[in-house]
């Protein structure tokens, strides 16, 4: 759910913005942006998101 400050919609534009084809956005349901912090039911699935992202492109 979108939060109240932009943040949500400021990432669709920076998303927008970014000049690579190799991309994609990916939200953690039921995850707000503090649960992303020190939560692991939701850290655990946005870090494998990108551990597997980063093993591909770096």
């Amino acid at each position: 759910m979108p939060g109240a400050f932009g943040s949500y919609r400021d990432g669709f534009e920076l998303f927008n913005r970014a000049r690579s084809d190799n991309k994609n956005n990916f939200a953690v349901a039921g995850a707000s942006h503090y649960d992303l912090y020190d939560q692991p039911k939701y850290t655990t699935e946005a870090l494998e998101k990108l551990e597997s992202f980063f093993e591909e492109n770096l």
